[in-house]
C-alpha cells in the first residue's frame, strides 16, 4: 500500500518524500478507509442509490461512438444505464467484440492476418438477395428478375451459382439463370417447382398476389451470416499484439460461438440477456457490472464498483436477471406495503386483502409506513441492562 502511494506521489511531481510527510500520508489514507467502510446495519442500499443517481442527472442523452468505429454507433449514457437497470431483453444498438483463435484449423496464422479474418467477418455478416442483385418484378410476364452485382458479391465472398442454389432451396422454387457456371440475372416464377413446369404455364400463370408475395419473401430471405448480425466489420491492428478483431451491429453470441475461428473466451456483447442464456447467471452478473462501469466511466464519473456490485447482486439474486422496477425487484418483495408503496397501490393492497396475505413488517419501507422503528443501524439491536448486583 505504501509502495502504491509513493509512486501515487512521484507521478504527481513530489521527487522527495521525508518520514514525517510520508506518515501522514498513510494516515490520511487510513482515514478515508475508514471512512469508506460501511457500519453494522446500515443501510447500504440507499448509499448505493443516492452513489449511483447523483451521477446520473450528469449523465448526456446522447448516442457516442466506439473509439475509431465510425460505423458502429453504441447507445451511451442515461439511456444505456436504463437498458441494464431496466433488464431489456434487447438493447436499442447490440453489439459484439469478436476475437480470434491464434492459428486456424490448419495451423496457418489467423488472428493476425487481415484477409483470413475479413473472410470470417463476411460469413458472420447477414447477407440478402437485395444486398447482392436488383430485383424487378415483371408483372406482364409474372416473373422476378435478380440483377446480380458482382462488385457486391465479391465483398460478399459470394458466386452466381452459390446464390442461385440458395434460392432454389430456400424457396423450393425453379430459378432460371442465363448462364449456369457464371450468371448474371435470375428469373424466378411463383409456383414453378421444376423446369418441366415451364411449359404449364400459359394454362395457369400466377396471380398477381402470389408475384408480390414471392417479391417480399426473397427480399427477407437470408443468403449467408447469421441472423441478428446485419454488419461486421475488422478493427485493428491492435498495436501490441498486432491481432485484428471484429465489432458487429447485432449480436447472437451463441451462433457467433459455433463459427470456426472465433476465440469463445474473450468474444464479447453488451446484450446482457444472451450472456444469461448462453452463459449463465454468474456471467450476467459480471456483465451487468462491467457495462455500468463501463458507461459511467465514459461519461467521466466516478462511482465507487461496490455500488455495482450491489446493483448486480439485487438483480440476479434470484436466478434470473430482473430489472428494478414493479416488474422485477419492487414488485417481488414479499412485504405488501413495500409492494404498494411503489406502484399501483390499490391493485396490491386488493390482492392482499382478498388472499388473505400477511406483512411481516421486517424491510424498511414498511415499517416507516406504519410509523414504527426500522430495523437498521440503532434499530437493529437491543441493550439490556445488568444491575450492578446481579453482575
Amino acid at each position: 500500500m505504501v509502495d502504491a502511494l509513493v509512486k501515487g506521489l512521484q507521478k504527481r511531481g513530489v521527487k522527495k518524500l521525508t518520514p514525517a510527510k510520508a506518515k501522514k500520508v498513510v494516515e490520511s489514507a487510513g482515514v478515508f478507509a475508514d471512512e469508506a467502510k460501511a457500519i453494522p446495519y446500515e443501510a447500504v442500499g440507499i448509499t448505493t442509490a443516492q452513489s449511483i443517481g447523483e451521477p446520473g442527472t450528469q449523465m448526456t442523452m446522447r448516442t457516442f461512438h466506439y473509439a475509431g468505429v465510425a460505423t458502429v454507433n453504441v447507445t451511451q449514457g442515461l439511456p444505456r444505464i436504463i437498458e441494464i437497470v431496466d433488464a431489456r431483453k434487447v438493447p436499442k444498438t447490440p453489439t459484439m467484440i469478436i476475437y480470434l483463435d491464434e492459428f486456424n484449423a490448419k495451423g496457418k496464422p489467423l488472428r493476425t492476418n487481415e484477409k483470413f479474418v475479413r473472410d470470417i467477418a463476411a460469413g458472420l455478416e447477414t447477407t440478402t438477395a437485395m444486398d447482392i442483385a436488383t430485383i424487378d418484378v415483371d408483372v406482364a410476364q409474372r416473373n422476378i428478375n435478380l440483377q446480380l452485382n458482382f462488385s457486391n458479391m465479391r465483398l460478399k465472398k459470394m458466386t452466381g451459382a452459390e446464390i442461385r442454389d440458395k434460392l432454389s432451396r430456400a424457396l423450393r422454387l425453379y430459378v432460371q439463370a442465363d448462364n449456369d457456371d457464371k450468371p448474371k440475372s435470375l428469373r424466378i416464377i411463383p409456383g414453378i417447382s421444376k423446369e418441366q413446369d415451364l411449359a404449364n404455364i400459359s394454362a395457369d400463370p400466377p396471380t398477381y398476389t402470389a408475384l408480390l408475395q414471392l417479391e417480399d419473401k426473397i427480399k427477407k430471405l437470408r443468403l449467408k451470416g447469421l441472423p441478428g448480425i446485419s454488419r461486421a466489420n475488422v478493427q485493428g491492428p491492435i498495436a501490441e499484439t498486432g491481432e485484428y478483431y471484429i465489432s458487429t451491429i447485432g449480436s447472437n453470441l451463441a451462433k457467433v460461438s459455433e463459427f470456426a475461428g472465433i476465440d469463445r473466451s474473450r468474444t464479447y456483447t453488451n446484450n446482457i440477456s444472451e450472456i444469461h442464456d448462453y452463459l449463465g447467471i454468474e456471467a450476467a452478473r459480471q456483465a451487468i457490472i462491467n457495462e455500468m462501469w463501463d458507461t459511467l466511466e465514459g461519461a467521466g464519473l466516478d462511482v465507487d464498483v461496490r455500488h455495482l456490485l450491489m446493483v448486480s447482486d439485487v438483480m440476479t439474486t434470484g436466478g434470473e436477471v430482473r430489472a428494478i422496477g414493479r416488474h422485477g425487484v419492487s414488485g417481488a418483495k414479499h412485504s405488501i406495503l413495500a409492494r404498494s408503496a411503489f406502484e399501483v397501490t390499490v391493485t396490491h393492497l386488493l390482492k392482499a386483502g382478498i388472499i388473505g396475505e400477511r406483512d411481516d413488517l421486517s424491510g424498511v419501507t414498511e415499517n416507516i409506513i406504519v410509523g414504527q422503528p426500522v430495523a437498521l443501524g440503532t434499530g437493529s439491536v437491543e441493550l439490556f441492562y445488568i444491575p450492578e448486583e446481579h453482575r
